[in-house]
């Protein structure tokens, strides 16, 4: 009881845990990392970390088919991955109580897009909340477990960066208990094939009334009141920038989707102009732009389009630049690039593979995607998880000798399984370099399949890579230590000359972990 400081990653957690969850499951990826970990580290839940989010996904639907409650976290980029198993559980609805918590990256500080999650939820035609602070993330994590259990759907909480790697004082509560286990065979709920999907959809497209019902009756969106005949609309962590600009300015506060439009023509209807606070794209905007003629926002060209919606860039439209407290900070601060450790096994593998010379490198996500940077300028590619060695494969087809992919353990085993096997029914001549440091480094250090420790610290059977990637039908695997740079160098000429897909392992941990291991 009492309050605590805590990050946006940890209210949502602790937000979950009161609600009574049975379970959690993700995949680790910033800013939504820390979210499970919480779990983890502060409660008696049952939690995992997925080989990756689809299976997540449908490791927690599984559990809400029992009729427990569960949540299930990942990062904007992840939901791409589940996207298949999200979409469909929409239709077929859920049991337990099943919250999908999102963690955005406006700016993309440690992502490769800057995509918008509330779009995800109006494609389902579920509901999506987004909290504004760490108290809100928390209470609406809890009122989510609530209203998915009203509706029979999955219900998103949607927040970013700022407010997940923020502290804030939340209010600990109290731990609900958990759900009764009531798992029922309903068929025509429960399969998704053709003869039963069209009056699953129609289900679905029925609850959309009752979810503009219960937004309503919670009163998630609402409006302050003020004189002034501007106004503005500001959504999650946005109303707290708005806030700041004083109480003269009525503002329509939304926290929840989707947006009744009667709430925004109310609001606007005396109102000569209305402002737009969003993170991410112009949702609200382009919704507002059919109801009112005097809209300012992103579409206007009034606020950035790109990179998050600081402060900063509020009070610069405002004409507020000057005020006490705001600055920007670009003028002051080196820019601070992430870069790779010193001692890291991923630069000595990068100088060796440079030596070797190969015509094209496709890189992947993990801390081994900083090799792009100089002095190394090590890799040629990068596009999402798993991709390089399905790229790497792509270009070999057209001709193009010595291409190498470099992907890392986690990464491997989260999406490159599949894309290895493809290589090599495809017969494809590629190099395909597994640096296995023991841990998935960039997002904190979480165990993988190829460690045997779950995410609880337990101990668990233990992956081997290099007889997984036998079991592909690989050429070759050989494994390597990149400390070793002559033995390295040896076997990365020798597979770049050979035909067919040979594998080689770099296996060292990460200089940050290595002692922790060995103990």
């Amino acid at each position: 009881m009492g309050k605590k400081l805590m990050l946006g990653t940890s209210a949502i957690a602790q937000g979950a845990i009161e609600a009574g969850i049975s379970y959690a499951a993700s995949y680790p990826g910033t800013p939504a990392t820390q979210i499970l970990e919480h779990i983890a580290q502060n409660s008696s839940v049952k939690c995992e970390w997925s080989v990756n989010e689809k299976v997540a996904y449908e490791v927690a639907y599984g559990v809400s088919l029992t009729g427990r409650r569960v949540l299930c976290s990942m990062k904007h980029v992840g939901l791409n991955v589940a996207s298949d198993p999200f979409m469909t559980s929409a239709y077929l609805g859920v049991r337990g109580g099943f919250v999908l918590a999102l963690g955005d990256d406006p700016g993309a500080y440690s992502s490769q897009n800057e995509q918008d999650s509330r779009f995800y939820a109006s494609f389902a035609k579920i509901p999506c909340l987004e909290p504004s602070d760490g108290q809100e993330a928390k209470d609406l994590t809890m009122l989510a477990f609530d209203i998915s259990e009203e509706l029979g759907l999955p219900v998103m909480i949607r927040s970013i960066t700022r407010l997940l790697h923020c502290y804030s004082p939340v209010t600990i509560g109290k731990i609900r208990e958990e759900n009764p286990i009531n798992l029922k065979k309903d068929p025509e709920h429960m399969i998704a094939v053709p003869k039963h999907v069209m009056a699953l959809h129609k289900e679905l497209n029925e609850k959309q009334s009752k979810i503009h019902e219960i937004i309503k009756k919670y009163e998630l969106n609402k409006v302050i009141n003020g004189k002034s005949k501007r106004g503005i609309i500001a959504c999650g962590i946005t109303f707290l920038y708005a806030m700041e600009l004083g109480q003269k300015m009525p503002i329509l506060k939304i926290s929840a989707y989707p947006i009744d439009e009667s709430l925004i023509k109310d609001f606007v209807s005396n109102l000569d102009e209305v402002v737009v606070l969003e993170e991410g794209y112009p949702l609200v905007e382009q919704l507002l732009r059919k109801l009112h003629a005097n809209v300012k926002g992103k579409l206007s060209g009034d606020l950035p389009m790109e990179g998050e919606m600081t402060v900063d860039a509020v009070m610069r439209f405002f004409k507020k630049a000057n005020s006490p407290g705001v600055s920007d900070l670009n003028k002051y601060l080196l820019p601070r690039p992430p870069v790779l450790c010193p001692g890291c096994p991923h630069r000595e593998f990068y100088k060796a593979l440079i030596e070797a010379k190969p015509n094209f490198v496709a890189g992947d996500i993990g801390c081994y995607t900083l090799g792009a940077n100089p002095p190394l300028k090590a890799i040629d590619t990068c596009l999402c998880m798993g991709a390089s060695i399905s790229k790497a494969s792509g270009i070999a087809s057209q001709g193009i000798e010595k291409v190498a992919a470099v992907i890392g353990d986690s990464t491997f085993i989260h999406t490159g399984i599949p894309a290895l096997i493809n290589a090599v029914y495809n017969k494809s001549n590629i190099l395909v370099c597994i640096l296995d440091n023991s841990s998935v480094a960039m997002t904190g250090h979480q165990p993988t399949p190829a460690i045997g420790i779950t995410a609880k610290g337990e101990e668990t059977s233990k992956l081997d890579l290099a007889e997984l990637c036998k079991a592909c039908g690989v050429n070759s695997v050989v494994v390597v230590d990149p400390y070793d740079k002559k033995t390295t160098l040896q076997a990365l000429k020798h597979a770049l000359d050979n035909q067919g897909v040979n594998v080689i392992i770099a296996k060292r941990a990460c200089v940050l972990i290595a002692k922790k291991l060995k103990s």
